[in-house]
């Protein structure tokens, strides 16, 4: 079955309209092995270290996108590529420029997907511990063309979608293995181990950083997923080493640190846009984070000169 899902946002309670700035569309292949995402932000976003038991795609539209995993980091620009290898925690940012943002195409595939590959491209052998590990990045026409297709046909609904995206899809990948080179490609010992996919951790990534506090529950989150609470603790647990609320918690105070250097905004304001009821519940929840008040934080900020203070958060919830 062939799904395609431009996910909707809008009545999570959100922190700021202008939060509604990147948009998301993904499509779910035959038996769930592949997922095509299509991203475009006119902001500037990033997604913080995680792990899926999948191997993604990424090829860069327009902008950049940084990527970094295995104590490496690959910049992209339009047209090239890198791959996020299955059980390694990764972290990415996308970086706009000019008027059209920063724009991708990932793709998601299952090691039995990829496993399919290996015989025809001499790849590592793959067991069920071990698989390809891919380094480096890749670049070529041919993927920048394909990806902007694949784009195109998730934006614009017709007859015979599915089938067109599956086919762009598998050529995007073959033409990725061709180009890889052999000295990037090599064995790996893999853990496999079950985590959220790479679709299902964007979307829950999405719903938390853009819901306000007070409108957080992980019913709510789970209900946008089609998932059990059960499942998707434990499954997120695996993928980022926190729990829900943990993650939650603290992506909200690291938002409210960056808000925290336009001085024009008061801290009350602050606190009140992203969800706290009251000030008093926003000083003791950034000062669990980073040991400082926010403000303190903010002067500290404001003032280049200031070794005496930690600006790192200092823990989780």
């Amino acid at each position: 079955m062939l799904s395609i899902m431009p996910y909707d946002l809008t009545n999570i309670g959100l922190k700021k309209e202008d939060d509604l700035s990147t948009k998301s569309i993904l499509w779910t292949g035959r038996n769930s092995q592949l997922c095509a995402q299509h991203f475009r932000s006119m902001a500037d976003l990033s997604y913080p270290l995680h792990a899926h038991s999948e191997y993604t795609l990424f090829v860069c539209l327009a902008g950049e996108i940084l990527l970094g995993q295995l104590s490496q980091e690959q910049t992209l620009r339009p047209g090239e590529a890198a791959i996020i290898n299955a059980g390694v925690p990764h972290y990415g940012s996308y970086r706009t420029a000019g008027d059209r943002g920063c724009e991708a195409v990932a793709i998601a595939l299952s090691c039995e997907a990829l496993a399919a590959l290996t015989a025809d491209f001499k790849l590592p052998h793959w067991r069920e511990t071990t698989g390809p590990l891919f380094t480096g990045k890749v670049q070529d026409p041919v993927l920048l063309g394909c990806a902007r297709e694949i784009a195109l046909e998730l934006k614009n609904v017709q007859p015979g979608q599915g089938i067109v995206i599956e086919n762009l899809v598998s050529r995007l990948l073959i033409q990725t293995v061709r180009l890889w080179p052999a000295a990037g490609i090599s064995s790996n010992r893999l853990n496999v181990s079950p985590r959220l996919s790479h679709g299902d951790f964007v979307r829950a990534y999405d719903f938390m950083r853009l819901c306000r506090k007070e409108n957080f529950r992980l019913e709510k989150l789970c209900a946008f997923l089609g998932m059990s609470e059960e499942r998707f603790a434990r499954l997120f647990v695996a993928s980022t080493d926190q729990t829900p609320a943990n993650f939650y918690n603290r992506l909200l105070i690291e938002q409210a640190a960056g808000l925290l250097t336009m001085p024009k905004r008061s801290i009350k304001e602050i606190g009140f846009d992203l969800g706290f009821r009251t000030s008093s519940h926003f000083n003791v929840s950034f000062r669990r984070v980073y040991g400082v008040s926010p403000q303190r934080y903010r002067e500290q900020r404001l003032v280049t000169a200031a070794p005496s203070v930690n600006l790192k958060p200092a823990r989780c919830f």
